[in-house]
């Protein structure tokens, strides 16, 4: 069994954030135990006494915001580093990342009288069914597994839509093939009571930081973690099914194919 966590940078509304990013994280079922451990020392290690932060939050941590305040931004750099050098030590069969990118300008001037629910429905729809074709070839490989998909509760419109979405795509399929390997509903976890979120959050905002800034560093740490058909594939060899854009913006478009070409 593969969870797949779910977390998003960004919002759905028209006159908000240029991108919503939906970031994934399809962890084993064997791993998410010792990698919670892991992570906890990785976080008492900064923090050897007085509050600790609940979870490595990305955007708090590299800005310094809440506990992560206390740290010097050599040691937020060094603590950022660790956290992608926990994620990288797991095999690929271990952990594999996707990302979805929608240019919201862009998607929304396509879809004219189309919603932020129909922006998510589609963005869900690209995310589910690469999950689906990475346990595919699981099965392939003689190590079949289904998944399941777990988001956080609190950000309600995003558990909505996945929700919904995943219900629609099990019983009639989605725009390419029916769903053959994901079960049961969307699960909800809090953040700070999953690892898993975390790497979903992680791998959220490297692709946020590469599309809005133009900064590379995360995006570059963690690429070799999304998933990749194998270079010696007969079908699209070396196929990077991991991140998916939605626009047509050259400049972010190189800047995608610079980290994963």
């Amino acid at each position: 069994m593969y969870l797949l966590y779910v977390d998003e940078s960004g919002d759905p509304g028209r006159a908000s954030s240029p991108f919503l990013i939906l970031g994934a994280a399809a962890l084993f079922e064997g791993k998410w135990l010792p990698f919670e451990r892991d992570l906890r020392a990785l976080i008492d290690k900064y923090f050897p006494a007085g509050p600790k932060p609940a979870e490595l939050h990305m955007s708090e941590l590299r800005k310094g915001k809440k506990e992560f305040r206390v740290l010097t931004p050599v040691q937020r750099s060094l603590l950022a580093d660790e956290f992608c050098q926990l994620a990288l030590d797991l095999l690929s069969t271990e952990l594999v990342m996707f990302s979805v990118i929608a240019d919201k300008p862009h998607w929304f001037a396509a879809n004219p009288g189309k919603t932020g629910d129909d922006l998510y429905a589609e963005m869900f729809e690209h995310l589910s069914s690469r999950f689906d074709l990475f346990l595919r070839r699981r099965y392939a490989e003689n190590s079949p597994s289904k998944g399941i998909i777990i988001a956080d509760p609190h950000k309600p419109s995003l558990s909505e839509a996945l929700k919904t979405n995943q219900r629609l795509y099990q019983r009639q399929g989605h725009r390419w093939d029916v769903l053959y390997n994901l079960v049961e509903t969307v699960f909800f976890l809090a953040s700070h009571d999953s690892p898993g979120i975390q790497l979903a959050d992680l791998a959220a905002y490297s692709v946020w930081r590469l599309v809005s800034a133009n900064d590379d560093q995360l995006a570059r740490k963690i690429a070799p973690i999304f998933d990749r058909e194998s270079p010696a594939a007969r079908i699209n060899p070396g196929k990077w099914h991991g991140i998916k854009y939605l626009g047509n913006d050259t400049a972010i478009r190189n800047r995608l194919t610079s980290v994963w070409p």
